[in-house]
């Protein structure tokens, strides 16, 4: 059977630099410098010094930089620079009926994946464009703050997609790595009530920092639920 998350797979895997038309790219490379521009004017945040310390006392091998100077682990990377972008909550929106997505909030982990196999600019902007792509896609499809979660689940899904392109997986392995990375970072809505914590502000690059980490364990050899787009949705029905 091929499951949904195999013929995204397959999207991710085929698409090249021929199908990122030119408009697009620009498009694309003004959405990074205003990712860059938000990242660099979060730096004096209040909580930032805060979350640079976690990263970097969970950092392995440094193979990624920070924004503001400074190394860590690919993951940890991923983490505090897409704080970085959604801390002044200047970065894009697509908006869509029944929802919306941040597509900028796949910035962190598909930079610090791209300096991690030391990707070419346009290779990190075609991974980009596919992380853009899936989460937009599946927001306008798939409207789920109306059922009560939050867009984060679609970036768990996109982030993946991105990172699996920059890893170079194959088809199998980056269905694995989109399904486990969605299973597992399912968001409520209830982080958008008030009174507003500073965990929202986080959430998203909690997301893609997961979605990497799962997507390196998938380039490894660990499999994913590839039927998470296909589960019936029926509360009778038990899976063990």
């Amino acid at each position: 059977m091929t499951y949904t998350a195999d013929r995204l797979a397959e999207f991710v895997v085929g698409a090249g630099q021929s199908d990122l038309r030119e408009a697009a790219r620009a498009t694309l490379q003004r959405n990074v410098l205003d990712s860059v521009a938000c990242a660099v004017g979060a730096l004096d945040g209040e909580l930032i010094p805060a979350i640079r310390a976690h990263a970097e006392q969970f950092s392995g091998r440094p193979t990624a930089t920070f924004v503001g100077g400074g190394r860590a682990s690919v993951d940890q990377a991923a983490f505090f620079n897409a704080v970085l972008v959604r801390y002044p909550d200047l970065l894009d929106t697509y908006l869509t009926p029944g929802g919306l997505c941040h597509p900028a909030d796949n910035f962190g982990a598909v930079l610090a994946v791209a300096e991690h196999v030391e990707a070419s600019g346009s290779d990190f902007l075609l991974a980009l464009a596919i992380a853009y792509e899936v989460q937009c896609r599946f927001s306008a499809k798939v409207p789920v703050m109306g059922r009560g979660l939050n867009h984060a689940l679609q970036l768990a899904i996109s982030a993946a997609a991105g990172s699996a392109k920059l890893l170079g997986l194959d088809a199998p392995a980056t269905a694995d790595a989109i399904a486990a990375s969605a299973v597992d970072n399912v968001s409520l809505a209830a982080v958008h009530t008030e009174p507003v914590s500073t965990w929202k502000g986080i959430s998203p690059a909690i997301t893609g920092m997961r979605a990497v980490y799962a997507t390196m364990l998938a380039g490894r050899g660990v499999t994913g639920p590839r039927a998470v787009f296909e589960v019936p949705n029926r509360p009778e029905e038990t899976y063990d």
